[in-house]
C-alpha cells in the first residue's frame, strides 16, 4: 500500500488520485490570519471588549434591576456597513444563542428588530474590534452598541460572547473566588491594561452559585494583554485550557438560564437552530459519547507515556468525496486515523494521521479528507494530555452520510 506524503497540496492531490488514496485537508481556525488578531483586546474599553457608561460597577454578572432584559427580549438594529449577507450571518448566530439557551425549545432569550415603542435596544455596527455594553443600562441615555467587526468578529463564539456581554454578562475571571483557580501575573501585563484583570467582591458580582468554569467561552485566554506573548493568567488545574471562542460550556448555559429564569413550557421557538451549523448541500452525522477511567488506554504515537484514554471508531464513508470532520469537546482531544486496522500496542502502526490543533482557538481537532471512493478506516480519539476524561461529539458532513462504530468495547456513544 502506497502511503501519501502530505506536502503542497496539488502535489498531494495528483499523487493520491494515481493510487486512489484518501488526502488530508487541515482545517484551523489559526490558517486565517484575520483569527490571529486579539479583536477582544480593543483600545478604550474595559477589559478589552466591554463598553462601559459612568460610574458602572462590573462583575461576572451584573448586579442591579436595571440588567435584564424584559421577558428576556432584546431588541436590535443594524448600522450601514453590513451587506445583507453579514445580517443574515448575524442574525443565524441571534437564532443559536436561542435555541442554545432554550429548554424544551420553549423560549427564554430572544433578539428581534427593534419597533417603534422600543426604547431601548441594541445598535450593532461594523466598526472596531468585538466589544460590547454589559445589561440593559435602563438609567442611562445612550447608544447601545454592540460593534462585530466584519471579518474578524463572524464566527459563532466571538458574535455569542458578545451577545452574552449584552444580555448582562462579564468575563468569568472576574468572579471573587477566581484566586483558587487562576494566578494572573502581572509583570507580563501590558501597561495601563492591569485594570482588565480586577477581581471584584460578592457586592458588585453574582456568580448564581455556579462553579468556577475554565471552559466558558466569557473567561480570556492564557496570554491576555500579555507584552511579549507570554502567560498573564496561569491556571492552576491540570489539563485544562481557557480563552476558548467556539462554544458555550453547559455552565455558560445554566447561568444564562438562572439570571433569566428559563420556563420548560411555554411558547416554542419558531425556528430550532442545530448547534453546529451544517450547510444544507451537505449531510450531517453525529457520534457522540464520553472518554472516562473504564475506557482503554495506550501509549499515543508522538505521546507522553501510556496512560491515554482512547475510543476506536470504524469510520465508513459510503462514496468519494470532501468530508470534514470536527470535534465538539471542552477536553483538549487528538485524532488518528489509521490504515485497516488500529493496534493499541503499537500506535505507530498503520497509522495514516494524527491531528490535535491545540494552537487553534478552540481546542478540538477539525479537518477534512477527500475520499477518491467509498473508504473505511479506523478513526482513534483520544486527549492530547495522559489521563483526561470528559465528552466529545464528532460531527462528520459530506456528500453522503459517514458512519461511526465503536470498535472499543467500554463507553456510551450515540452514533446518528
Amino acid at each position: 500500500m502506497f502511503t501519501p506524503v502530505l506536502v503542497l497540496l496539488t502535489i498531494v492531490i495528483s499523487v493520491a488520485d494515481a493510487y486512489r488514496l484518501p488526502v488530508v485537508v487541515v482545517t484551523s481556525k489559526e490558517d486565517l490570519s484575520v483569527k490571529k488578531q486579539k479583536l477582544e483586546e480593543t483600545n478604550g474599553t474595559f477589559e478589552g471588549d466591554i463598553l462601559l457608561p459612568p460610574a458602572r460597577n462590573r462583575g461576572v454578572v451584573k448586579i442591579g434591576t436595571s440588567v435584564r432584559w424584559p421577558n428576556g427580549i432584546v431588541p436590535y438594529e443594524f448600522a450601514t456597513g453590513y451587506t445583507a449577507e453579514q445580517q443574515a450571518a448575524i442574525v443565524s448566530r441571534m437564532r443559536k444563542l436561542e435555541s442554545l439557551i432554550a429548554i424544551n425549545n420553549v423560549r427564554c432569550i430572544q433578539f428581534r428588530p427593534r419597533v417603534s415603542s422600543d426604547v431601548y435596544y441594541i445598535t450593532i455596527r461594523n466598526g472596531e474590534g468585538c466589544s460590547s455594553y454589559v445589561g440593559q443600562n435602563t438609567e442611562f441615555t445612550m447608544e447601545r452598541t454592540v460593534t462585530l467587526n466584519y471579518p474578524g468578529c463572524f464566527d459563532d463564539g466571538r458574535t455569542m460572547h458578545e451577545f452574552i456581554h449584552t444580555l448582562g454578562f462579564y468575563h468569568e475571571q472576574s468572579r471573587p473566588d477566581r484566586d483558587a483557580y487562576v494566578e494572573i501575573i502581572w509583570k507580563n501585563i501590558q501597561t495601563n491594561t492591569q485594570s482588565n484583570f480586577q477581581k471584584y467582591d460578592n457586592t458588585a458580582v453574582n456568580t448564581l452559585n455556579t462553579p468556577y468554569d475554565y471552559a466558558s467561552i466569557m473567561h480570556y485566554e492564557e496570554t491576555a494583554f500579555s507584552i511579549n506573548s507570554s502567560p498573564t493568567i496561569k491556571l492552576l488545574q491540570a489539563n485544562v485550557k481557557t480563552g476558548q471562542r467556539y462554544k458555550l460550556s453547559p455552565i455558560d448555559i445554566q447561568e444564562i438560564r438562572q439570571f433569566y429564569n428559563c420556563p420548560a413550557t411555554g411558547s416554542l421557538l419558531t425556528t430550532a437552530m442545530p448547534t453546529t451549523t451544517i450547510a444544507p448541500s451537505l449531510n450531517p452525522s453525529y457520534y457522540s459519547s464520553q472518554l472516562t477511567i473504564n475506557h482503554p488506554k495506550f501509549a499515543r504515537n508522538g505521546g507522553f507515556g501510556a496512560n491515554y484514554y482512547y475510543e476506536n471508531l470504524r469510520l465508513t464513508v459510503p462514496a468519494g468525496g470532501l468530508y470534514t470532520f470536527q470535534c465538539d469537546s471542552y477536553i483538549d482531544s487528538f485524532a488518528s486515523l489509521y490504515f485497516t486496522s488500529f493496534n493499541p500496542s503499537n500506535s505507530a502502526t498503520n497509522l495514516y494521521w494524527s491531528i490535535d490543533d491545540a494552537n487553534s482557538d478552540n481546542w478540538e481537532f477539525k479537518f477534512a479528507i477527500n475520499f477518491p471512493s467509498a473508504y473505511t478506516m479506523d478513526f482513534v480519539v483520544t486527549t492530547y494530555s495522559p489521563g483526561v476524561t470528559g465528552p466529545f461529539q464528532i460531527v462528520a458532513t459530506g456528500p453522503n452520510k459517514a458512519t461511526f462504530n465503536r470498535i472499543s468495547s467500554i463507553g456510551n456513544s450515540n452514533n446518528g
